[in-house]
């Protein structure tokens, strides 16, 4: 990877359902900030549903089609990048661990002073969790931690004890839904440093400090999944994944309407409203013809009455994934609602009747510059693209300490399991 004194190159890809957005960005390492986006490339999504690969050589090629209008942009060429990921195969869930502080095994009464190494050790405790040998750990998210008999302690280097506990929040992923992305990369000839979950690249996008530590609760409505993330102190406390996202409000119309998707999709953005008391009856819409059908004409209202049970649909499934989190306290900051699906008119209101929380529409937060690129960058369906670049930059140096073909040995031995 290209490098500059405490400054980056990072490269990352939002391969959604409906999307494919590639950024090619200058990171601070310092102070932990974007300096500029050099490249955006955006192409259609060919050969995915709801976030998982279908046909390698369609999503391939949509993929590189967004590769090569960001490396034009930036005038480089990507040799290595950060992939988010997404999809109803993640799954999220809270474990511990414990270890001792005794690096010479010898009884000290006043207990010894906690480690890096201490703290590595505690969280390689909390992966031991049994999982199925399709999946992998994807990310070990510290919630907090136990020294002996005090708690709620945040980051214990330093501090002195016998024991150290860490409660975490664990995702795993399905090895063959990464295999399948990385086939598609390697054809390009592209290293993927490391898979990121979506909604956690989200959340360092579209909330700032005061929304993760003092409690929010961000919905990132993709095309083809919503994703659910909640925070408190500074801590991830549940992910979840519903599996319909925009995609389905798109089909909906385009039945409803006799029209095709490309049509419905354009409908949706144009005149689409997620409460059908917000939406007229007088207010025509044309519907064009399909394959030589005449056009017809619709109301606002039939638009809005075909979004609107789909919309609560959604939001009655995430209401179920946020109640499946051990936290049960208030969240100050309420919803932040972002992703492509969030744009709809009257879809705050509905969200505040279902969920009765404060409810916000989050787009990036715009504290980088840009640089001879014309795009609208807090639009918030490029949310999780800039999330990517903000978490990639953040871990940067964890990455780099680590091994970066990790994820390739753990699909190559799943591989070898299998064929023996």
């Amino acid at each position: 990877m290209k490098k500059y004194i405490n400054r980056e190159v990072i490269n990352v890809i939002d391969i959604g359902t409906t999307k494919i957005i590639v950024l090619i960005a200058d990171y601070d390492l310092q102070k932990n900030k974007i300096i500029n986006i050099k490249g955006f490339g955006e192409a259609p999504s060919k050969g995915l549903k709801r976030g998982v690969v279908v046909d390698i050589n369609k999503t391939t090629n949509s993929i590189k089609t967004a590769i090569e209008i960001a490396e034009k942009q930036a005038n480089t060429e990507i040799l290595n990048i950060f992939v988010g990921i997404s999809g109803d195969h993640i799954k999220g869930i809270n474990y511990s661990g414990v270890t001792s502080i005794n690096p010479n095994k010898i009884p000290q009464a006043l207990g010894h002073s906690i480690t890096k190494e201490d703290i590595k050790k505690v969280l390689e405790q909390a992966k031991s969790i049994n999982i199925s040998t399709d999946r992998r750990i994807m990310h070990v998210l510290p919630q907090e931690y136990k020294i002996d008999n005090q708690e709620n302690i945040k980051e214990p280097l330093g501090l002195s004890g016998h024991r150290l506990e860490a409660k975490v929040h664990l995702v795993t992923s399905c090895i063959n839904t990464e295999t399948n992305i990385l086939t598609c990369l390697t054809e390009l000839g592209i290293e993927i440093i490391d898979f990121i979950l979506e909604p956690l690249a989200s959340s360092y996008a579209v909330l700032n400090n005061d929304e993760r530590n003092l409690g929010s609760i961000l919905i990132d409505i993709g095309g083809g999944t919503t994703d659910i993330i909640t925070w408190n102190e500074g801590s991830v406390l549940h992910t979840g994944i519903v599996p319909i996202g925009g995609m389905a409000i798109t089909t909906d119309i385009a039945y409803a309407v006799q029209t095709s998707i490309e049509q419905a999709e354009k409908l949706k953005h144009l005149y689409g409203k997620a409460r059908i008391d917000l939406a007229s009856n007088d207010e025509e819409i044309v519907v064009k013809g399909v394959r030589e059908r005449k056009e017809n004409k619709i109301s606002e209202k039939k638009l809005a009455e075909v979004i609107e049970p789909r919309i609560v649909e959604i939001f009655k499934l995430v209401n179920i994934e946020i109640e499946k989190s051990d936290y049960k306290g208030n969240y100050t900051f309420g919803i932040v609602i972002t992703g492509g699906g969030s744009k709809l008119m009257g879809l705050e209101s509905l969200a505040k009747d279902i969920f009765n929380m404060p409810i916000k529409i989050g787009s990036s937060i715009n504290d980088f510059n840009i640089d001879k690129i014309e795009m609208e960058i807090k639009d918030p369906k490029y949310a999780t693209a800039i999330g990517l670049v903000k978490y990639a930059g953040r871990e940067f140096n964890r990455y780099m300490e680590s091994d970066t073909n990790s994820l390739i040995k753990i699909i190559k031995n799943f591989f070898k399991k299998i064929i023996q």
